[in-house]
């Protein structure tokens, strides 16, 4: 996919978005964007403000319907002195955005239909003192948040100042965007929340770039569009694990419902760009966004070390899969949760579909029994280090092999999870 659609719902699927009627919610006084939109604005005034005399340019990246500048500059003193390009996509948008700046008496605000993502959008704008990029990040992927990072700096002015918005949501990749920013050499200025959102300013502190035309920052995607090789039945169920009003028993059948395999790296982000993932990045995931959406159920970690044996391999993960185990077996490590319900702590595994869950009681490991180690700060080593403490390498390689080769098959020719459990 290779066009942007305007001040996205961040982590939303794309196809489930109407854009012009996501808009609405700036209407509710309650609406977690309105306090975004609050916060994304007086990072505007200040930029203003800081400024020094003379004319100011300021472009807004997926614009929308240009809420976040033109709220902002309607009233300000400064107004006159600022020149804008809005770049959007979609057309309902740029012709809201164009009635909102011509009622604020904005004549030297423009709204361009086009795409975001490329640097001929901003030819005739650029340099540019003030950038807004909000409600992208949660759409791109991390690869491509640092390249847009990264690329800004061929869009500003000398001291120019970049406005951002993050989800914080899991994965919360908040700290690697300072990270990003930081190495393209800008300095922080603010950071604040407007939860489930962060809402950045950093400075540029470094030379500018000269603009380049034709280079693409970054690829607007939302999570459905990454995963075409998924059933629509599929895709219904997954959504619920960026819905922020879905229930406990949703999030649990959602996590169960994406397809096993092992996605690049073995990491969260990876398996929601990729759209499969095993025990390690489920696991992890779906305890981030219990800790943050359901606290109560103190989610916790265990790794398990078990054997496994090839007939129980082919049984839960399909022929191909099952054929990689060695006929001795193997040692390996599994990871899985253990929650608080009803003042009763169970076993949690969404490794692999099943029967649904009763949002009640305990779903069992499913690799069966073994040794258990309760995970610590940090899962992902914890892991490692029990793998290179209980398991051989030369048994394991060709069943990685194998998840490997399952991860870049498409899902409709995987025969895996289906014994659930």
């Amino acid at each position: 996919m290779k066009t942007v659609a305007g001040e996205a719902a961040e982590g939303a699927p794309r196809g489930a978005v109407d854009w012009r009627a996501w808009h609405s919610s700036y209407g509710d006084p309650a609406s977690a964007l309105v306090a975004r939109l609050a916060l994304v604005q007086a990072h505007v005034r200040a930029a203003l403000d800081r400024a020094p005399p003379g004319p100011i340019r300021a472009i807004s990246i997926c614009a929308g319907q240009g809420h976040d500048l033109i709220g902002a500059l309607a009233g300000h003193p400064r107004r006159a002195d600022v020149s804008a390009r809005l770049v959007e996509l979609d057309a309902g948008n740029v012709q809201a955005a164009r009635r909102a700046a011509g009622a604020a008496g904005l004549s030297t605000v423009e709204a361009l239909a086009g795409d975001a993502s490329l640097t001929d959008a901003y030819a005739g704008a650029v340099p540019a003192d003030l950038i807004l990029i909000c409600g992208v990040f949660g759409n791109i992927s991390a690869r491509d948040i640092a390249a847009a990072i990264d690329g800004l700096g061929q869009l500003c002015a000398p001291g120019a100042t970049v406005i951002w918005t993050r989800h914080r949501r899991a994965p919360d990749l908040v700290p690697s965007i300072l990270e990003a920013f930081a190495h393209a050499g800008f300095e922080q200025l603010a950071l604040g929340d407007a939860p489930p959102f962060a809402v950045g300013a950093n400075r540029l502190l470094v030379a500018p770039s000269p603009l380049q035309l034709g280079v693409r920052l970054f690829e607007f995607i939302g999570y459905e569009a990454l995963w075409p090789q998924l059933s629509a039945g599929e895709l219904a169920a997954l959504g619920a694990l960026f819905r922020p009003d879905s229930s406990l028993e949703e999030l649990v059948e959602a996590v169960r419902t994406l397809p096993y395999g092992r996605p690049a790296g073995d990491t969260v982000e990876s398996m929601l760009i990729e759209g499969r993932g095993t025990s390690a990045p489920k696991h992890l995931f779906l305890a981030q966004v219990l800790a943050q959406r359901f606290p109560d159920t103190e989610p916790a970690l265990v790794h398990r070390v078990y054997r496994l044996d090839r007939a129980r391999a082919r049984e839960l993960f399909g022929p191909a899969i099952g054929a990689a185990v060695p006929p001795q077996g193997l040692t390996d490590v599994h990871r899985y949760l253990t929650i608080t319900l009803d003042g009763r702590r169970i076993p949690l595994d969404a490794t692999l579909p099943g029967p649904p869950w009763d949002g009640r009681s305990p779903l069992a490991p499913v690799c069966g029994g073994g040794a258990d180690f309760p995970a610590g700060a940090d899962p992902d080593a914890e892991k490692l280090a029990l793998e290179r403490e209980h398991c051989d390498p030369a048994a394991r390689a060709g069943l990685l092999a194998a998840l490997d080769a399952a991860a870049a098959r498409p899902a409709g020719e995987l025969d895996l999870g289906r014994a659930g459990g």
